[in-house]
């Protein structure tokens, strides 16, 4: 009711006066002569009083003075329906009331209260005929009591113009705040979302491209040595670039493309594929043994990806910080309801130093790895042992995975560290 007021606010005025004035009209069957002065200037400034608000208070005030100077009418010949104009004014010079200050409409609605009062009794006859009885000279005492009650009556009358129209002001400004806050929100919900879809590219693309990248320059590396007295293996290590670079570039052009961003089809990689990431490490130097106990269950394509990624990850890391003349352990553990992969490796030397005085620098693997496996409703810790290292992540089935929140402390309340890309 209040929204389909405010998107006719334009009219509402005007119609109110002519409404007005025609029932005050009928009711009181009367015609436009002197003695309609005082109604006619009233319903005009019920018409003026939203859009020019003060201009409708002063047309208020200057009729009553008119009638008080007795150059309109007196109350009996002006009709005292005409009086329900006021609060009506004073509601809506409330509503357009957009200046300050902002006490000038209540005011206004007690001086018109005070001028009506003032009015009516200089009406005696009306006065008398209101009262019943002549008050006049009956004492000063008794006349205020009477003059009293008119005036409190008037003035509540118009204050409660004036609260209609400062409820609805405040109504408005509640609208306009909640809808301003809908909309910021609407805004931020937004930026989230491409907030969390700015963090999806970047793990993705650190995931394929430093496992690609690290990779191509072991084989690199190795082609510098081996070119002139193994010219057999060049051949092997120039395929394996190919094929890491091959990969990263489909990959990418997946992921930049959108192909990949709707995990519902069928995924680029498959937790099976993890075996040609192990052939590809083995081959730069690293061997990788992969052991599987338990049933494989069927997977979403969401956990396909993710066992891949964290897999590629966890190998990628042990890769670059790792020993890799002791190779790395690559374990599925498969379950009813869910499956562990769990990657150990061993740390070199200096490493194995560092990471006791816990100063191993820390990358944004890690992270990334906690929030992809709490996006499939698992979880990754890391355990550094005695020259070790290990990634634990879990992973529930389909049916019981949920999306977790990230907790980025592990049971003692410490952050969990660990060597990462």
């Amino acid at each position: 009711m209040f929204i389909s007021f405010r998107s006719v606010r334009l009219l509402a005025a005007p119609v109110s006066a002519a409404l007005l004035l025609g029932t005050l009209l009928v009711l009181e069957q009367r015609s436009f002569d002197r003695n309609t002065a005082l109604l006619l200037a009233l319903v005009t400034a019920v018409a003026v009083a939203e859009l020019l608000p003060a201009a409708g208070i002063g047309c208020v005030f200057i009729a009553l003075l008119l009638q008080t100077f007795k150059v309109f009418p007196l109350v009996l010949l002006s009709g005292v329906l005409s009086y329900a104009a006021i609060p009506l004014v004073v509601f809506f010079a409330t509503v357009g009331w957009r200046s300050r200050p902002r006490w000038i409409p209540p005011a206004a609605a007690v001086v018109f209260a005070g001028i009506t009062t003032v009015n009516w009794f200089s009406d005696q006859t009306w006065i008398s005929f209101v009262f019943g009885n002549q008050i006049y000279g009956r004492g000063t005492l008794r006349t205020a009591a009477y003059a009293f009650l008119i005036f409190g009556a008037f003035a509540a009358l118009n204050l409660a113009g004036w609260a209609a129209g400062h409820a609805m002001n405040n109504a408005s400004r509640s609208r306009k705040a909640q809808l301003a806050a809908e909309y910021r929100l609407r805004e931020a919900a937004t930026e989230l979302v491409l907030e969390k879809e700015r963090n999806r590219i970047a793990r993705e693309l650190h995931d394929v491209l430093a496992h690609s990248l690290t990779v191509v320059v072991a084989q690199a590396d190795g082609i510098r040595f081996i070119h002139r007295t193994e010219p057999e293996a060049v051949e092997e290590a120039s395929r394996i670039i190919a094929d890491s670079a091959r990969s990263a570039l489909v990959e990418t052009r997946r992921l930049i493309e959108g192909f990949a961003t709707d995990l519902s089809h069928e995924p680029g990689q498959r937790a099976e594929d993890t075996t040609a990431l192990a052939a590809r490490l083995t081959s730069s130097g690293m061997t990788v043994e992969i052991d599987t106990s338990g049933s494989p269950w069927d997977m979403t394509p969401a956990q396909h990806l993710t066992i891949y990624r964290l897999a590629q990850e966890s190998l990628t890391n042990a890769f670059k910080h790792g020993d890799r003349t002791k190779g790395v352990r690559l374990a599925f553990v498969w379950q009813s309801e869910s499956v562990e992969l769990r990657v150990r490796s061993s740390l070199r030397t200096g490493d194995a130093h560092q990471s006791k005085s816990g100063s191993l620098p820390l990358g944004r693997g890690l992270a990334g790895m906690k929030a992809r496996a709490a996006a499939a409703g698992g979880w990754v810790e890391t355990i550094d042992g005695e020259g070790t290292f290990e990634v634990l992540a879990f992973l529930p089935a389909a049916e019981k995975a949920e999306p977790r929140i990230l907790d980025e402390q592990v049971s003692d309340g410490r952050p969990m560290e660990g060597v990462v890309g």
